[in-house]
């Protein structure tokens, strides 16, 4: 049984008004990125109903959170922490070498369909600052000669 299935299992025996089913959004939609590789419409409206939210509530919610993908992603996802620690530590040099390595703009899919280069405003990695998460994992401390090289490797070899 997959995770929404669980999901859509424990708000079946919920009232529609009980409160407790609007907690659920966030899990809900980590569930269906993950089964669908990003939140479309299709999956906010799903959301929508499954949570009692309106779909301007939920889409209001996916695009607060920099987890949440509202557009098909890269194979590799690099979040760069951009929040105050890891800006005092380089964050805005790390952002603009992974743009000039990878040749399109911050948020955007390489042409290979192998990267997304995303700024993030905490990825609570303050110890080490600047900090990224790459496909879910700590990076950190970065400089840019590592992120260059990593970002090398990530559009070459994976």
């Amino acid at each position: 049984m997959t995770k929404l299935e669980e999901l859509r299992r424990e708000l079946a025996h919920l009232p529609p008004a009980h409160p407790e089913r609007r907690t659920a959004v966030v899990p809900a939609m980590q569930a269906l990125q993950a089964e669908y590789g990003h939140l479309d419409d299709a999956a906010v409206a799903e959301v929508a109903d499954l949570t009692g939210l309106s779909t301007t509530e939920v889409e209001e919610l996916a695009t607060f959170y920099s987890l949440i993908y509202r557009r098909p992603p890269g194979r590799h996802v690099l979040q760069v922490c951009d929040s105050v620690c890891c800006g005092l530590r380089g964050a805005d040099r790390l952002l603009a070498t992974a743009e000039k390595t990878n040749g399109v703009p911050l948020g955007e899919v390489t042409p290979d369909g192998a990267l997304s280069v995303l700024p993030s405003i905490c990825l609570g990695l303050c110890d080490r600052a600047p900090a990224a998460l790459l496909d879910g994992e700590a990076l950190g401390p970065l400089d840019e000669a590592a992120l260059a090289a990593l970002l090398g490797r990530l559009r070459g070899g994976e």
